[in-house]
């Protein structure tokens, strides 16, 4: 007899099916309940080695016994003629079949009942915790203090010094950073403080800062007086505490004096490359200084509020080309102007090739003239993001961040840029997003692109909660309700999808906005509301009529003749 039918007459292949089927359906049991009860993953792991340390075993087993009605028996003792072997396998049968309905039973338990749960259950946690790591991970780094410079208040009795209390934090927050043992807080995320009720501790709990510096500032006619002190935020006591009086010609002074007595109290020696960084300035004309700073102000506006792009490229414009005029030498507001020109470009107000051009034109003199002005390489990565090289921009936003690893903004436009960029990078977008947030935890954009790096990985969940996050920062950031509405068309939750493409809508009618309403709608059957915001949002401007031809969110649509004459008519045109 060969050996396979010695093995099916002896019933070792059924042992072997029911063996395997058995084992399957009690490691699926305990990887379920061991981790309910608190049990280690090392428990399960001994579960499965036991199980197959026992498998060799069962089979010499059933090789040398056999069961027959008068209890195990060797085989060679079993009478072949009228062997109880045949009525043994029709039990090892049925044992088999009843483990395997019990297995397929569990299996779709699993899948359909505990998986979705799980799943869902692991996704907010994962996306909670990736949040919150990036925004507490880097609390005091390798610095001896975590320093956060709160907006100087403005008490002179002109509205219009407001900007030289703005300027003030700046500079403090720019001259402290260059000091060996002091990380500082970027200004963006400082700017929420400005007039803030919430006292030291709290701020210093929000940011994780080990202290916190304060001041107040007030300009008289040629006179300026700053009073400022730095708090320890563990015992809330006062660390030290100055006032500085001086001329408005000594503003560059004030700084540098400021930032060195700081350092003294904090117990830290400035080494000479130190102190000559702290005293660092890029033009030695207070009013150059002054002009190029209200258009910075201006330039900065526009990461927390849109309105009157116009008139704040504008003003900007002519505060740059002012400050040239009082030093020609003084590069940021060179800088400043290329930025203004690709603002221009980007955010519409006058999207010519001429600003495009003198955007790069304008950002390669100045990185020819200073590579190491950080800047500099910001300014020509947005000549480059709208030129549409994503690439070469996002080179320039890593060169500008190895001057200054703390500008929360240029990690975001890394981001965007790796999102942007042919083919898209969003691995590497995920990870500057999530540098940007753990800079600034405060800051929508940075969430919006997080959100896009992680749909294009298609971690729909995952996207739909850093989304979620960014509107909830910024209930006035159209992108982020519009990112969140994509993410639930991908995810099929068409109800969630137009509830957050009409807040988008609600702030902004674009083309694109109102074609992605009209998707929404076609999800959930709404047909004649769907047909009429595709219909809107084509005469909004939304040209890209292959995509909603092609588009699966309109599969149910396709049929319909007016849906048909829609496609046609915009085809033509």
């Amino acid at each position: 007899m060969s050996l396979f039918l010695e093995l099916k007459h002896r019933n070792v292949l059924r042992v072997a099916i029911a063996y395997l089927a058995v084992s399957w359906l009690l490691i699926q049991v305990v990887e379920t309940l061991f981790p309910v009860f608190g049990l280690s993953d090392a428990l399960i792991r001994l579960v499965v080695v036991l199980l197959a340390i026992g498998f060799p075993l069962i089979l010499i087993f059933s090789w040398l016994y056999e069961l027959t009605p008068e209890g195990l028996k060797l085989e060679k003792d079993v009478e072949r003629s009228g062997s109880p072997v045949h009525h043994t396998g029709k039990k090892l049968d049925r044992a088999i079949i009843i483990v395997l309905a019990l297995s397929l039973g569990y299996f779709a338990f699993d899948k359909f009942v505990l998986d979705p749960a799980r799943d869902a259950e692991l996704v907010q946690a994962t996306t909670e915790s990736v949040i919150h790591q990036a925004s507490e991970s880097g609390r005091t780094e390798n610095a001896d203090y975590f320093i956060a410079v709160l907006p100087f208040a403005n008490l002179g009795p002109d509205p219009e010094s407001e900007y030289l209390a703005d300027a003030m934090t700046d500079e403090l927050i720019g001259r402290l950073a260059r000091i060996e043992g002091v990380r500082i807080k970027s200004r963006q995320s400082m700017a929420r403080f400005k007039g803030t009720d919430l006292d030291i501790k709290e701020i210093a709990d929000l940011l994780g800062v080990t202290h916190v510096l304060e001041g107040r500032m007030r300009n008289a006619g040629n006179r300026i007086r700053v009073t400022s002190q730095l708090t320890d935020a563990s015992s809330g006591f006062e660390e030290w505490s100055d006032v500085f009086d001086g001329e408005s010609d000594d503003w560059f002074v004030l700084q540098v004096d400021m930032a060195v007595r700081i350092a003294d109290a904090l117990n830290l020696h400035l080494s000479a490359n130190e102190a000559e960084a702290v005293r660092t300035h890029y033009t030695e004309i207070q009013e150059a200084y002054d002009a190029y700073w209200r258009g910075w102000v201006l330039l900065e506006s526009f990461h927390a509020d849109l309105n009157y792009p116009e008139e704040k490229l504008r003003a900007a414009e002519q505060h740059f080309h002012r400050a040239l005029q009082l030093d020609p030498e003084y590069l940021l507001p060179v800088a400043g102007l290329s930025m203004a020109n690709s603002y221009y470009f980007f955010y519409g107000v006058d999207p010519t090739p001429e600003r495009k051009q003198r955007a790069e034109k304008l950002a390669l003199q100045v990185v020819a003239i200073d590579p190491d002005l950080p800047e500099a390489h910001v300014a020509l990565g947005l000549a480059h993001s709208i030129l549409q090289n994503h690439v070469a921009a996002a080179d320039e936003y890593r060169k500008s961040l190895q001057l200054d690893a703390d500008n929360a903004i240029v990690w975001c436009l890394l981001a965007f840029s790796c999102n942007m960029q042919d083919p898209p990078d969003p691995k590497g977008a995920e990870t500057a997003a999530l540098e940007a947030i753990r800079r600034d935890p405060t800051w929508s954009s940075s969430y919006d692109v997080l959100g896009w790096a992680l749909s294009l990985q298609g971690r729909y969940e995952e996207a739909a909660k850093a989304f979620q996050t960014g509107a909830e920062l910024d209930p006035d950031n159209w992108d982020a309700y519009f990112g969140l509405g994509l993410t639930h068309l991908e995810l099929g939750n068409y109800g969630e999808a137009l509830s957050a493409m009409e807040s988008a809508r609600s702030l902004t009618e674009t083309g694109e906005v109102l074609v992605y309403v009209g998707a929404a709608y076609a999800g959930l059957g709404e047909v004649d509301k769907a047909l009429a915001a595709v219909t809107l949002g084509l005469d909004r401007g939304f040209e890209n009529i292959d995509a909603i031809d092609g588009s699966p969110y309109f599969a149910t649509m396709r049929d319909d003749p007016r849906f048909k004459v829609i496609i046609a008519t915009h085809k033509r045109q």
